[in-house]
């Protein structure tokens, strides 16, 4: 995770600690046929297969906004940042290669707490055999700061964009969704194996991953593909803890349906896969929940036509 514990500019003093813990580090990495000069000197070095695209993602997480450090522990939070990176390439049906992480620590959070964070990297990293091959770690003032570097190849595998969705195309999810703040979204499962299986079969013309809710990630679809999307309420799987959110919000018993479905479409950090086209058979726990049309405009069919509103988890800038 670190192996240049000093700022791109500046003097940043070194953490307490530190140095040991580099050198802990540096314990961790081995060389591989893919990575034959592993962490340890200013770069890293990789062996890139001539005939593999390499697609390149970033992604930061922040304590009291993805996480919440005074609940997780710093495992469970190396776990999200590297799944939340994983989950990226598999909504574009690459293989995850290797990663670069940087971490800006609270002052005093100690050596032991940055081994965990790593560990937790690791503990999602390396069933992809995703190495982890540099970074960089500082401390200050604030909270809990955690970025990594994606990098993915295409092995044999065309990469899905969010651009390829037409007009008669179907609309599907890899499986229930709404509620996850009730804890799966510490403890979601990338479905990169899934996305490959999805891509290679043929069929699939536009994806990506259910981060911010299924209604505005159909949102980016449609506006990078120029298309419109009708979705069917009925059809839309609702996760048992989008049901439990809604029997703990709900006044009346019989609103639990809407208000669930409401959390299915708008809550986000479900890390399904949302995509269109025509698959020629479904996995298993793949749904059919639309269809996509030339009209622009997102639609849900739910005891008559509405128009649906993009919901669901946006940054303020």
């Amino acid at each position: 995770m670190a192996e240049d514990g000093g700022s791109g500019s500046g003097y940043n003093p070194p953490m307490p600690g530190e140095l040991e813990f580099i050198q802990w580090l540096r314990s961790q990495q081995t060389p591989s046929s893919f990575v034959p000069v592993p962490a340890g000197d200013d770069l890293a070095v990789l062996r890139w297969d001539a005939g593999d695209l390499l697609l390149v993602g970033a992604d930061q997480v922040l304590d009291g906004v993805h996480f919440d450090a005074a609940v997780h522990s710093p495992r469970q939070i190396g776990r999200k940042v590297m799944n939340r990176n994983l989950s990226d390439c598999a909504a574009m049906a690459c293989l995850p290669a290797a990663a670069v992480a940087t971490v800006a620590l609270p002052k005093r959070a100690g050596v032991d707490y940055a081994r965990e964070l790593y560990l937790g990297l690791r503990d999602a990293a390396d069933p992809f055999d995703c190495a982890i091959v540099g970074g960089d770690t500082g401390s200050w003032d604030g909270k809990l700061a955690f970025s990594v570097t994606i990098l993915g190849r295409s092995a044999g595998v065309t990469p899905v964009r969010r651009s390829g969705a037409k007009p008669g195309d179907g609309i599907y999810v890899t499986g229930p969704l709404g509620g996850s703040i009730r804890g799966r979204h510490m403890t979601f499962t990338p479905r990169v194996e899934l996305a490959r299986r999805l891509a290679q079969a043929g069929g699939v013309t536009a994806m990506i991953d259910i981060s911010d809710g299924l209604s505005r990630d159909l949102r980016h679809i449609c506006r990078e593909s120029s298309v419109g999307a009708v979705l069917d309420a009925a059809a839309v799987p609702l996760h048992d803890d989008a049901r439990a959110l809604a029997a703990e919000d709900a006044m009346e018993p019989g609103h639990q349906y809407h208000r669930a479905l409401v959390h299915a479409l708008s809550d986000g950090e479900d890390y399904e896969l949302l995509f269109t086209g025509h698959p020629p058979a479904l996995p298993p726990g793949v749904v059919r929940v639309g269809s996509i049309t030339g009209e622009p405009g997102m639609w849900l069919d739910d005891n008559g036509r509405r128009p649906l509103e993009a919901r669901g988890w946006e940054h303020e800038l």
